[in-house]
C-alpha cells in the first residue's frame, strides 16, 4: 500500500524548456486532439441534452468542433474593423474584485486549456519568442517541433493561469498591503517576545516542513543580523488579512541573476544558466515603499473569504504533492513515512518513482511549498480572527465573537444574531518595523452583505476541503495528509466538535456564514437572498432586509452555495464538480448538529443549503432572465410580486445570469437550466458584442464602449469559459466552440493585455497595437518577462505582447482597477 499524490500536475514542469532558434511557422489551421483520457461521449453536456454535467477533472474529445481557425479572422465582407482605444481611470488594486477575477482567471487557465480544450500543456514555452506558440511536437527527439500561433491556448493555459499567480503573490506576500501574518491570532499564541520573533518561529516550521531551507532557498532559523531577510527567505511579507484596496506603484529592482543561484531554477522560474529579474529571488523591493499613504487599511469579509478562495486554488497545487531533496517531484510514499514527510533531515524514500532521493517535504517544489504552506497559515489564521474579531452582535461595536469553535458550530437560527459587518477600520501603529502592530479595529459599516457571506462561504469551503479527509479531490492528496496530521498544522478527529484545527476553524465559519445569509438576507415569502440586511435596535434587534436583488450578487451566492454543499458532504475539487443527486447530502458533515430554519422544518444540514441554492437558481430562471436570452440588472420584491429593474442589462448582469444558470443545471441537472443558459450567451454574441471593434460593450445595445474592471472581466472570461465546458452547440455561431475560443482569445488579448490586433494577422505591431491601458499592468518571469532581451539588454517588454516587465512599469503584476475601452 502507498500513500499517492492524488490528481495530475503539470504546472511544475511545464515550460521549462532551453529556448531554441526556430522561425515562427505560418499555419493557417490545424487539428488538436484530446489526450487518451478523454470522457466517454455522454459525459459531455454539450452533446445530449440528458447528459450529466462535466467535472473538471475529465477531459472531452472535442471532435471536428475543435480544428483551429485564426482567433479574429476578417469579420465579414459589410464589417470594417474600427480600432479600439484605452486609457486608465484608476490603476489602484480593487482587492476584492481583484480576487475574484484571478480565481476565475486561474480556472479558466491550464485546467481549462489542458482539460475542456485539448491543449497539451507541455507544448507550451512561456520563455520561446515570438510568444502564443504552441509548439507541436515539442521536447521530442526525433520530430521537429513546429511552433504555430495559437492565442486561445496561450492566453489561458499561460497568460490568464500565471497571472493569476502574480496577483496572489502581490496581495497575499509581497507588497505589504494588509494585515501581517505576525498579527495572526494563532501566531500570537506561539512564544516570543515579540510578533516578529513569533512569526519568525512560525514561518521557521513551514519552510523546513517545504525543504525550502534544506534545500539552502531559504535559511532556518532566520538571520539575526541582516535587515532584508528577517524570515530566511528575503523580503517575504506574508499578510493573513489583506486591506481593501491600495496604490501598487512600487520601485523593483532592474537587476538582474543567474536563476537566483538557485539549483535547477524553481517554480517555473528560468535554471541558474538563464537570466532572472532579481526582484523575483528576493522580494524586498516588491513592498509598497509608502504604505501609509498607499494603503485603504479597511477589511472587509468579501476581501478575507475570496482571497482564502484564492489561496485555496493555489495551495492544493503547491501543498497537495511533495517532492524529495533533490527538488525533485514525487508522487507516493509509505503510510508509515506520512508522519515523518517534512521533518528536519527526514530519511523517507519515494516509492514513486523509483530512484528518489532520500528526504520528502511537501510541495510540488521547496519554493512553492513554502508559498502553499505560508498561505495555508494565512488561512488558518483568516479563519480564527473572522470568528473571533470581525462580528458585532449590536450594529454598533465589534463583538468578541464566539469564544470557542463548538459554540460557532452551534450557532443557529434561534440564537442571539451574530453577524459579519460590510467594513472595519483598521489602526496599526507604523513605527514597529518590519510589521507594523495591529493596535485598534473599528466598526464602520455594520450592514451584513449577502456577497460577503457568499464570499466567507466560497473560500472557506475549500479551504475546509483541504483538510477535510473524506474529500477524495483534495483532502486525500498526500501532500494535504502530510500538512494536517499534526506538524505543521493541526490534526482533525474528523468531526464537527469544535477542535482547534483549520478543519473545525473553516467548518465554523461555513456554518455561521450560511445561517446568517439563510437567516438575515432570505424573503420570507420566496426565499430568495436579498442584497443587504440590518439590525434595529441593537443586540435582540429587529432584522430589516432590503428589498433589492441585483443578478450579480444573487450569482456569487448560488456559486459559494454549489462549493458548500459539495464541501460539507467531502466532494469538493479543485476546480468545482457537478454533485447533482440529492441523496448525497446524507453525507454532510454538519448534519448531526441541529438547525432550526423558519417554516418548521429542520433538514439535514446540507439538505438545507441545497434547497436555499435551488430556491435561488429558479428565481434566476424564471424572474431574472427570459426565454430570449434578455436579462434584468435585477428586481425589488418590495411589492406583493418581483418588478424586475427595467434598465438596459449590463454586460455584468449579462454574464453573471449565464454563470448562474450554469451552476443552477450542474447542481440540479436539470436541462431547462442549460437550456435558458445557452439562450443568454446567444443574446450576449448578438446585443452585447461589437463584430467591428470585436470587443463587449458594456450595457446591451449601447455604444462600442466598456468600462472594464476586474470584476467585470472576470464574470465575461467565466461565463465563456462555462458555455465552452457545459453549454456548447456544435456549429452554432455563438455557442460552437471554434467562436468561444475566439471570443477567449480576444477578450484576454485585448482586456488584459492591451493589443488590438487590428490587421488581424496575430502578430504584435508594438507602435501601431498596443493600447494605452490594459488591466494587467506588468507581468514577470512566469510569462516570458525576464528583465533582459535576447542580447543580454535591459528591456520593457522582453515578449513584445503590450504588458512591460514589472521592474520598467514600476508598478504591480495586478490588474488596474478601471480601464476605459472604447472605438469611435
Amino acid at each position: 500500500m502507498e500513500v499517492r499524490l492524488n490528481g495530475v500536475h503539470t504546472h511544475v514542469a511545464l515550460m521549462r524548456r532551453a529556448l531554441f532558434a526556430l522561425a515562427s511557422l505560418s499555419v493557417a489551421r490545424f487539428t488538436l486532439a484530446c489526450g487518451g483520457d478523454s470522457a466517454a461521449p455522454s459525459a459531455d453536456a454539450g452533446t445530449d441534452a440528458t447528459s450529466p454535467a462535466l467535472d473538471a477533472s475529465q477531459a472531452v474529445d472535442a471532435g471536428s468542433d475543435h480544428v483551429r481557425v485564426p482567433y479574429d479572422g476578417t469579420p465579414g465582407p459589410t464589417v470594417a474593423r474600427t480600432p479600439v482605444h484605452a486609457e486608465y481611470v484608476s490603476q489602484r488594486a480593487s482587492v476584492a474584485p481583484l480576487m475574484f477575477a484571478a480565481g476565475e482567471m486561474q480556472i479558466s487557465g491550464e485546467p481549462f486549456a489542458q482539460h475542456f480544450a485539448g491543449r497539451d500543456l507541455n507544448d507550451y514555452d512561456r520563455g520561446y519568442l515570438p510568444p502564443d506558440q504552441y509548439i507541436l511536437n515539442n521536447g521530442s527527439t526525433t520530430l521537429t517541433p513546429v511552433p504555430t500561433t495559437d492565442l486561445f491556448g496561450f492566453s489561458t493555459a499561460v497568460e490568464s493561469y500565471e497571472y493569476s499567480k502574480y496577483h496572489m503573490n502581490m496581495v497575499i506576500q509581497q507588497t505589504s498591503a494588509g494585515v501581517s501574518l505576525a498579527d495572526g491570532p494563532l501566531v500570537a499564541a506561539l512564544p516570543g517576545a515579540t510578533p516578529k520573533d513569533r512569526l519568525v518561529t512560525r514561518v521557521g516550521q513551514l519552510v523546513i516542513t517545504a525543504g525550502t531551507a534544506v534545500g539552502g532557498w531559504a535559511v532556518s532559523p532566520a538571520p539575526t543580523n541582516n535587515t532584508l531577510n528577517y524570515l530566511g527567505f528575503p523580503g517575504l511579507w506574508p499578510t493573513f488579512a489583506p486591506f481593501a484596496d491600495f496604490d501598487p506603484v512600487m520601485q523593483p529592482s532592474i537587476n538582474v541573476v543567474k536563476g537566483c543561484s538557485i539549483k535547477g531554477g524553481y517554480g517555473g522560474l528560468p535554471t541558474s544558466t538563464m537570466m532572472t529579474p532579481m526582484y523575483e529571488c528576493t522580494y524586498n523591493t516588491l513592498h509598497l515603499p509608502s504604505p501609509t499613504t498607499q494603503e485603504d487599511r479597511v477589511v472587509t469579509p468579501r476581501v478575507m473569504g475570496r482571497a482564502a478562495w484564492k489561496q485555496a486554488l493555489w495551495a492544493i497545487d503547491f501543498v497537495g504533492r511533495i517532492h524529495d531533496a533533490g527538488n525533485n517531484p514525487v508522487n507516493a510514499v509509505n503510510p508509515s513515512d506520512l508522519p515523518a514527510v517534512g521533518t528536519l533531515n527526514n530519511a523517507v524514500t519515494a516509492t514513486d518513482p523509483p530512484g528518489a532521493a532520500v528526504g520528502t517535504y511537501v510541495g510540488s517544489s521547496p519554493l512553492e511549498g513554502m508559498w502553499g504552506l505560508v498561505m495555508v497559515a494565512a488561512m488558518d489564521n483568516a479563519a480564527e480572527w473572522v470568528l473571533s474579531a470581525m462580528t458585532t452582535s449590536d450594529g454598533a461595536t465589534l463583538s468578541t465573537g464566539f469564544a470557542t469553535k463548538a459554540q460557532a458550530l452551534a450557532y443557529d437560527y434561534t440564537s442571539p444574531l451574530v453577524w459579519f459587518p460590510a467594513s472595519i477600520a483598521v489602526t496599526e501603529d507604523d513605527t514597529v518595523v518590519p510589521y507594523p502592530s495591529l493596535t485598534a479595529l473599528a466598526l464602520t459599516d455594520a450592514t451584513s452583505r449577502s456577497e460577503d457571506l457568499a464570499a466567507l462561504l466560497l473560500g472557506n469551503s475549500l479551504f475546509f476541503g483541504m483538510t477535510d479527509a473524506r474529500s477524495v479531490g483534495v483532502g486525500q492528496r498526500v501532500g494535504m495528509l502530510a500538512t494536517f496530521d499534526g506538524d505543521p498544522f493541526a490534526a482533525d478527529n474528523g468531526l464537527p466538535d469544535g477542535e482547534a484545527t483549520p478543519h473545525d476553524r473553516a467548518l465554523a465559519v461555513l456554518r455561521v456564514a450560511f445561517v446568517d445569509l439563510d437567516r438575515m438576507h432570505a424573503d420570507p415569502t420566496l426565499g430568495v437572498l436579498v442584497d443587504t440586511a440590518s439590525v434595529a435596535g441593537g443586540a435582540g434587534g429587529t432584522i430589516t432586509r432590503g428589498t433589492t436583488v441585483t443578478t450579480t450578487s444573487l450569482t456569487h451566492s448560488l456559486i459559494a452555495l454549489r462549493q458548500t454543499i459539495l464541501s460539507l458532504n467531502g466532494a469538493i475539487t479543485q476546480y468545482g464538480a457537478a454533485d447533482p443527486d440529492p441523496a448525497e447530502d446524507a453525507k454532510g458533515i454538519l448534519n448531526p448538529l441541529a438547525i432550526h430554519p423558519t417554516g418548521g422544518s429542520t433538514p439535514l444540514f446540507s439538505a438545507r443549503v441545497r434547497s436555499v441554492f435551488t430556491s435561488n437558481a429558479a428565481f434566476v430562471r424564471d424572474v431574472l432572465t427570459r426565454a430570449d436570452g434578455s436579462v434584468s440588472n435585477g428586481a425589488s420584491l418590495a411589492g406583493s410580486a418581483p418588478v424586475v429593474d427595467p434598465t438596459p442589462a449590463t454586460l455584468e448582469s449579462q454574464t453573471a445570469a449565464i454563470r448562474a444558470l450554469i451552476e443552477g443545471f450542474l447542481v440540479t441537472g436539470d436541462t431547462t437550466y442549460r437550456d435558458r443558459a445557452r439562450a443568454v450567451a446567444s443574446h450576449l454574441d448578438a446585443a452585447f458584442y461589437s463584430a467591428a471593434a470585436r470587443m463587449y460593450r458594456g450595457v446591451e445595445g449601447g455604444a462600442d464602449d466598456v468600462h472594464m474592471t476586474p470584476e467585470r472581466f472576470g464574470w465575461l472570461q467565466s461565463s465563456l469559459r462555462e458555455v465552452y465546458k457545459s453549454a456548447w452547440v456544435d456549429g452554432d455561431h455563438a455557442l460552437g466552440r471554434n467562436v468561444l475560443e475566439d471570443r477567449i482569445a480576444r477578450l484576454n488579448k485585448l482586456f488584459l493585455n492591451g493589443w488590438d490586433d487590428l490587421n488581424g494577422d496575430q502578430k504584435v505591431d508594438l507602435a501601431a497595437e498596443c493600447l494605452g491601458a490594459r488591466l494587467q499592468m506588468a507581468e514577470q518571469a512566469l510569462t516570458g518577462e525576464l528583465g533582459r532581451d535576447t542580447k543580454n539588454m535591459p528591456t520593457a517588454d522582453r515578449d513584445s505582447d503590450c504588458v512591460p516587465e514589472l521592474s520598467h512599469a514600476k508598478i504591480g503584476s495586478v490588474l488596474a482597477e478601471e480601464v476605459h475601452f472604447h472605438s469611435p
